[in-house]
């Protein structure tokens, strides 16, 4: 059995029940409920749900990296025109949305560390405390690079008056989470209640990148890139441990497969059973179809993308459409209303028919969202290597890896540790173009403080900008329900 998604089950009602009769002589409190560690580890379901929730649909936390210049939208989806402008509000509803979900996780993670006093030590407990711990590094490591300064919160107190923290503060409560979950964490899960969770090596991957976030803006800790590199070359030695390689083919990522040898941590979802994805191809097709149009390439990032399976996996370019009279008749990108092209590979799932996709599109799937893949790993490497010293021979072949199975060459020899960093971020876009569930390609114009050039690189046809995009851009606003909850996090 696989090691590397996450699975969950929905066993919520224990937390949300409520008990109508006077006598509460059974009543489940956190203060009665945390004596067990099979109780601990019943509550992480919880941290894993609120993962799925700010994952399972486009248009909530993902809004805010509409920015990239690898995706656009349509003028009709508001909450998302915001940030493809670069004018975003703290009304923004979807953002809010996903705010309080991401906190809401947070508290999840907090109830299960915090109570984890009063339950007796033994392996149920720690690895409970891995997964929470892991969760609580994640909600937090997303929030910063969205909103950068935010409340910080490690109990179960409630808070009127906290201020947003430092951006450091709240990657050195990260980085202390992702080591305490390396530890706690096994390398596979084999008979956990038929729920396959993050592992060692999960914690391993998102501590390699947590670093090399870190060393751009806006920190730009350089001495961090040497601990990426170091973080992600022990995944790397030890794929094997774990299970984790490329797969071969990089449309074989994308067709009805939920589950992968490249994912090193992923989310699960079963529409059957009502545990949806709710960013399936609704969201991501064209209004020829029903689609919503929430997401689709701007035009010159996907010209620049280099041709070959890859770009060939990644894009949906020909589209059948359906005539009154029963004739199919099939229209280049430039035909259809919005004129370019859709992201292919987010489509493809649950036995969609690419020859009738107009039967197909529906609002849920059961896509696996693929948050962190093995050549992102090998990407981590190459780029963090060069950066705390020069490229060397490891760097160019874990780049190699990903770029040949793109149906690339092996990258120039020879070149500066700049000219391979730019290289590892190009091929970092291509590799995960079109919002993947890590919005990689935002987060590195971000730290990189690319945004401004990408911005200027944009077709004259494109939406227009409201404002050409500056570092007060870089970061989403906090919501303004939050702040007239709490005015302190305008301090």
């Amino acid at each position: 059995m696989k090691k590397y998604i996450i699975y969950f089950c929905l066993v919520y009602g224990l937390f949300s029940c409520s008990i109508l009769e006077e006598k509460n002589k059974g009543l489940l409190t956190p203060e009665t409920y945390y004596t067990t560690p099979e109780q601990l580890e019943a509550s992480v379901v919880t941290v894993y749900k609120q993962l799925t929730t700010i994952y399972e649909r486009t248009g909530r936390g993902t809004c805010a990296m509409f920015g990239a210049d690898d995706v656009t939208t349509s003028k009709v989806n508001v909450d998302i025109l915001e940030y493809e402008i670069f004018k975003p509000t703290g009304a923004n509803t979807s953002l809010t949305n996903w705010w309080g979900q991401s906190y809401k996780g947070i508290n999840f993670a907090n109830n299960i560390i915090v109570n984890s006093a009063k339950v007796p030590d033994s392996d149920a407990k720690k690895y409970a405390l891995g997964q929470a711990y892991f969760g609580r590094a994640w909600f937090y490591f997303f929030l910063v690079r969205i909103h950068n300064k935010i409340p910080l919160i490690t109990d179960l107190t409630v808070h009127s008056d906290l201020t947003a923290s430092e951006p450091r503060e709240v990657y050195e409560l990260i980085i202390s989470d992702l080591k305490k979950a390396e530890e706690m964490l096994p390398d596979a899960w084999t008979d956990y209640k038929a729920k396959m969770g993050v592992t060692s090596g999960a914690a391993k991957a998102a501590l390699s990148l947590v670093y090399l976030n870190m060393a751009g803006y806006p920190l730009k800790d350089e001495s961090k890139y040497a601990l990426a590199a170091e973080k992600a070359k022990e995944v790397i030695d030890n794929a094997n441990r774990w299970g984790y390689k490329l797969v071969a083919n990089y449309a074989d990522l994308w067709k009805n497969v939920r589950f992968n040898d490249e994912i090193v941590f992923g989310l699960y979802y079963n529409d059957k059973n009502g545990d949806a994805n709710q960013s399936g191809p609704l969201c991501g097709s064209p209004s020829e179809y029903a689609g919503w149009d929430y997401f689709f390439a701007e035009l010159n990032f996907f010209k620049a993308f280099p041709a070959g399976p890859r770009k060939d996996a990644t894009f949906w370019t020909k589209f059948p459409i359906l005539n009154s009279n029963g004739t199919v008749t099939i229209k280049d990108w430039t035909e259809i209303q919005q004129k370019r092209p859709y992201y292919k590979k987010y489509i493809e799932c649950d036995n969609f028919d690419w020859n009738k996709p107009w039967i197909n599109v529906g609002w849920t799937s059961s896509r696996t969202n693929q948050v962190i893949r093995f050549a992102e790993v090998l990407l981590i490497y190459a780029e963090a290597k060069a950066m705390s010293g020069a490229p060397d021979a490891t760097a160019y072949a874990a780049i190699n890896k990903v770029r040949n199975r793109a149906g690339l060459a092996n990258l120039t020899a020879g070149l500066s540790r700049e000219a391979f960093r730019d290289s590892v971020i190009a091929e970092r876009g291509w590799e995960f173009a079109g919002l993947e569930p890590n919005a990689s390609r935002w987060f590195d114009l971000v730290r990189t403080e690319g945004v401004e050039k990408a911005a200027a690189n944009r077709d004259a046809s494109e939406i227009q900008l409201a404002v050409k995009p500056t570092k007060s851009n870089y970061f989403a606003p906090i919501p303004d329900s939050e702040l007239l909850l709490n005015p302190k996090l305008a301090e």
